[in-house]
């Protein structure tokens, strides 16, 4: 069994661990984020997705997922999950099934009164209608709970990547948006990209503007260790410089 069936055989396994009462689901609830989600759609330039815990297949695709990424509609509804990741880069689609099943876990150990304030946020390949891959960052969020605290709706957003250039592997943040922490929920041996807090307030101070030189007086450090971080910051986030770091950063959400 290849790397990827082994990826999947654990996620079904995952999902497994929770356990639904089809008859204590309300579906009305899941209508009514629907028509929403349709009229966001219809606003915005992001394709949607709605994902059904229990039923295991998404119950919601926009319509824009067509024009935005070249994706044939009647094929991602006949197909569901499967044609999704079958529009994905082989290689990002290992790293993203990875993870999916670190971010399950994680969430599965945390009371059930927060699992909705985290907000999983992924930038990788697809496959576009011109037969390119191109950058999208995605992001994923539990909706619903039910009574149980099982995660039943999960949404997820797909925007086109404003950066374009070289790829340099999957990127993904895991972040409290209620209190602005990003979490590290992978191994120390994962090459996840984690900030730390003081790599962040750096990187703040970077965006605002101040040289290595202010920010060392700044935060009572040496220039030296300033250096260090800004290095670290560089690797941690694939970013050539201090300002494409600061972009990506951005874009996920990191900088408020």
């Amino acid at each position: 069994m290849d790397e990827l069936r082994l990826l999947e055989a654990e996620y079904k396994e995952l999902l497994d661990e929770q356990r639904f009462i089809g008859a204590e689901l309300d579906y009305s609830v899941a209508e009514r984020h629907i028509r929403f989600l349709q009229q966001l759609s219809e606003v915005g330039n992001s394709g949607i997705t709605l994902f059904d815990m229990n039923k295991r297949e998404h119950i919601f695709t926009s319509y824009n997922f067509s024009n935005l990424f070249g994706f044939d509609l009647d094929a991602a509804e006949q197909s569901g999950t499967s044609y999704f990741n079958s529009r994905v880069h082989p290689a990002d689609l290992i790293d993203l099934s990875k993870t999916g099943n670190m971010l399950l876990r994680y969430m599965y150990r945390m009371p059930a009164d927060e699992r909705k304030n985290y907000k999983l946020i992924n930038e990788y390949r697809i496959l576009n209608n011109e037969g390119k891959y191109i950058r999208v960052i995605e992001q994923h969020q539990a909706l619903e709970l039910d009574d149980q605290g099982n995660i039943w709706l999960a949404i997820g957003v797909i925007d086109l990547s404003p950066d374009q250039g070289e790829f340099h592997g999957v990127k993904y943040q895991l972040l409290n948006f209620v209190t602005g922490e990003l979490v590290c929920p992978a191994p120390a041996a994962d090459k996840s990209v984690c900030l730390t807090p003081r790599e962040r307030e750096i990187l703040h101070l970077i965006r605002d503007g101040f040289l290595s030189k202010e920010i060392s007086d700044r935060l009572s450090i040496s220039v030296h260790t300033v250096n260090t971080h800004r290095q670290r910051i560089l690797e941690k986030l694939n970013a050539g410089n201090s300002m494409e770091a600061v972009n990506y950063a951005a874009r996920l959400g990191l900088l408020f």
